[in-house]
């Protein structure tokens, strides 16, 4: 019962199932409205418009920020203080709780004088939800990590000219050009002349880059309006020092499978001298000068893409080859290699733009493994996984990328004992529509710190900014002693000449993940990427069900787990499961009821439901970076579960299958934190071990909702569908397939390569 053979069914959309949503629209108070609140937000303002005075006496038309922190309880959409705003616009926001406005003083005055005035109930309901008002300050805009450069004297001599200027959207064409020129003009006379590089990524990443003497300079930067942050650009490398050779040859097996299909992988490059690799090798761009390359990081990485399920023993019935874009990007760090150097943050980016602009058409799917000085990714998105997005959704590609590695001790046991933030990801692994991969370990000594299927020591973990679940998925990436010795228990992979190595690193469990979902891709007949990137995580979830019934927390650590190494099990069903997608598209102020699915009758016993349920939901919403943890601008929301008509004709009907983190907070922030909130990829799932009770039959609603501001006209999203027999002897594919078909549902076969080629 248990073998795979029967097609994954694509359910259609059809025109009835687009219901029009009906509007439940509310004026909320969050406390009274009194002379005391009144006159506390006309101090505030007051102090805020004070606050930029010298600005007035220069300019009474340039555009000015200030901040509005919200109450907890009042975060959400429907509460923004849209009303109290009309004269000062809101242009963006940073945490949850902030609100960014654009001011002149005029606009505040004719604000001051509505709050004198209270012109609506909406105007005093958007009073009450306001905690406070403050100028957006210049110690708002340095970075953390910027500061903390500036303590030292050598590590600020090394970032001083490459500083990140970031400057404010204000929304509209002629507020922003006068805040160019006023900046510009700004930084010349704090004795920038020249040398103001402008930086412009499709209108979504936008930098200026200047060369400071002093963090004096900075501070003064700071002070100039229109600034939103500055930072500077960090530093990537490869880590080439982990190597353990061992000497050993490897066996090339036989019987394997070339395919077309072809993986950009940006690194060190892929060494010529070795004989496994150097023939799938499809092109290669250089950036490197030929005397700081080193190849051994890039070549171990095609390597695990290539032959690591052989070189670690990982039975596995996939025997595919692919080939190879070689992007040599990453100079040498290892000092007893040669010359050394890095490589920095705009230099990537623009490698990568490049790259896939050159590329996309014939390269979908791209690997980066590599590491970096960057901060933690907590509160709000990174600017490299800012372009990572964006260029994933210019090209439609599918980036993977690493989590990064823990390299300070102490290095993390299994359970967790540490208390800190330490090991939480680096930036770019917080890419929404990147694929972010941790390790978990394949081997264990006696002295080693985790155990198998533990999450590895160095392995960082989420959630990623926004609350996002980072990292997406884990795979094996090796194990390590309190030391950091990993002899025996690491990765096994090929060095330049071909030869037996090991090593560890969550830049090896990346490519372990990028083969599958390359094997995905090469057996679909037609090339999805958003599809596929649901099949791979739906793979995982089904892989990991005990993790999260134990521990929701584990979800930091793994993800939504492990995907399964055999393509058959992940793109084809057996007769005691049927697994559904529904690609479909909700149109804005709409949402989609599919009534009368067919339960599998089988699973319907003494009068309850029985069975397994499983739902994985993948989109991608629009993204906008002026929000800051509002940075994914849609939200779909999944229920499946079963109704009866009542004798009015209305339906009573309770969403069965949970979203595997849940909340009991009715607040936005908690939502966010704690429930997938507004996250691209959402996980359901419900054993029914003691049944439900029969009903007239089930129902799968999907709903959208947009964020504040956002002109969202429609969203597409895949929707994966797995209802099982736990005991795999019950044919349930076959009831729900003609229970669909009974029930007027349009459905096609998931068509495989290998099906189209057996039917030719």
């Amino acid at each position: 019962m248990d073998k795979k053979n029967l097609p994954v069914k694509i359910i259609l959309q059809r025109k009835n199932d687009l219901v029009a949503n009906i509007g439940m629209g509310n004026t909320k108070f969050f406390c009274d409205v009194n002379e005391k609140l009144k006159n506390t937000i006309i101090k505030q303002l007051e102090n805020t418009v004070d606050y930029y005075k010298d600005i007035f006496n220069v300019s009474s038309k340039l555009p000015l920020m200030g901040k509005i922190k919200m109450k907890k309880e009042a975060i959400a959409k429907s509460y923004k203080p849209d009303r109290f705003c009309k004269n000062i616009p809101i242009i963006g926001s940073g945490n949850l709780d902030e609100i960014y406005f654009k001011f002149t003083k005029d606009e505040v005055e004719n604000t001051i004088s509505e709050i004198q005035r209270l012109p609506s109930k909406l105007f005093k309901a958007n009073l009450t939800s306001i905690e406070k008002i403050t100028p957006y300050y210049s110690d708002d805009k340095i970075s953390d990590d910027l500061r903390s450069k500036a303590k030292s004297k050598k590590e600020f001599f090394k970032i001083k000219d490459s500083i990140k200027i970031k400057l404010f959207d204000f929304k509209d064409d002629y507020d922003n050009e006068l805040i160019r020129h006023y900046v510009y003009k700004k930084l010349n006379d704090i004795g920038f002349d020249e040398g103001i590089k402008n930086i412009n990524y499709y209108d979504k990443v936008k930098y200026l880059q200047v060369k400071v003497q002093n963090y004096d300079q900075i501070i003064k930067i700071s002070k100039i309006n229109g600034i939103k942050t500055i930072d500077y650009f960090h530093r990537l490398y490869a880590v080439n020092k982990e190597i353990d050779y061992e000497d050993r040859n490897f066996k090339l097996p036989d019987k394997l499978i070339e395919t077309d299909t072809i993986i950009g992988i940006i690194d060190t490059g892929i060494s010529d001298s070795n004989p496994y690799l150097k023939n799938y090798i499809y092109s290669r761009e250089q950036y490197v000068a030929d005397e700081y390359i080193n190849p051994s990081h890039g070549t171990f990485v095609a390597s695990i893409i290539q032959y690591g399920d052989i070189l670690n023993n990982i039975n596995t019935s996939n025997k595919k080859l692919f080939k190879f874009l070689d992007v040599v990007a990453l100079p040498n760090n290892d000092s007893t290699h040669g010359l050394i150097d890095g490589i920095s943050e705009i230099e990537i980016m623009e490698i990568i733009d490049e790259v896939v602009d050159k590329y996309h058409d014939k390269v979908k799917i791209w690997n980066l493994s590599f590491g970096n000085d960057m901060k933690t990714c907590k509160e709000t998105m990174s600017d490299l996984g800012v372009f990572c997005d964006a260029i994933q959704e210019k090209y439609n590609v599918q980036f993977f990328i690493a989590s990064g590695n823990k390299s300070s001790t102490p290095l993390r046991q299994w359970p967790s004992q540490l208390s800190d933030d330490s090991d939480r990801i680096i930036s770019p692994a917080d890419s929404v529509r990147a694929i972010t991969v941790g390790s978990i370990a394949h081997r264990e000594s006696n002295n080693s710190l985790v155990k198998i299927n533990e999450p590895s020591p160095f392995s960082r973990r989420g959630p990623g900014a926004n609350y996002i679940v980072k990292p997406n998925v884990v795979d094996y990436g090796g194990n390590c002693t309190k030391s950091g010795n990993y002899n025996e228990i690491g990765m096994l992979g090929l060095d330049i000449n071909g030869k037996i190595t090991e090593k560890i690193g969550t830049s090896f469990s990346t490519p372990r993940v990028v083969r599958k979902y390359a094997s995905i891709i090469d057996e679909m007949n037609e090339t999805d990427i958003l599809l596929s990137k649901g099949m791979l995580i739906h793979s995982a979830k089904m892989n990991a069900r005990d993790l999260f019934h134990y521990n929701q927390d584990n979800i930091k650590y793994y993800g939504f787990g492990i995907p399964g190494v055999d393509v058959n099990n992940i793109l084809l069903c057996s007769e005691s499961e049927v697994t559904l997608v529904f690609k479909q598209k909700i149109v804005s102020g709409s949402h989609l009821e599919l009534m009368d699915f067919p339960y599998p009758e089988s699973l319907i016993k003494n009068g309850k439901y029985f069975g397994q349920i499983c739902m994985t939901l993948v989109y991608n919403p629009p993204l906008n970076e002026d929000y800051g943890q509002e940075y994914c601008r849609s939200n779909i929301d999944v229920g499946f579960g079963p109704y009866k008509r009542n004798s009015d004709g209305k339906l009573d009907y309770k969403s069965e299958v949970p979203i595997e983190k849940s909340w009991e907070s009715k607040y936005e922030a908690d939502q966010v934190e704690h429930g997938f909130k507004w996250s691209p990829i959402k996980s359901y799932y419900r054993e029914l071990k003691r049944g439900i009770k029969v009903a007239d039959g089930w129902k799968l609603r999907v709903d959208t909702h947009k964020r504040y501001q956002e002109d969202l006209i429609s969203q597409e999203f895949v929707l994966i569908l797995t209802i099982r027999d736990k005991s795999g002897t019950l044919d349930i594919y076959s009831e729900v397939i003609n229970g669909l078909r009974t029930n007027g549902y349009i459905m096609n076969d998931l068509e495989l390569r290998s099906q189209v080629r057996v039917r030719n």
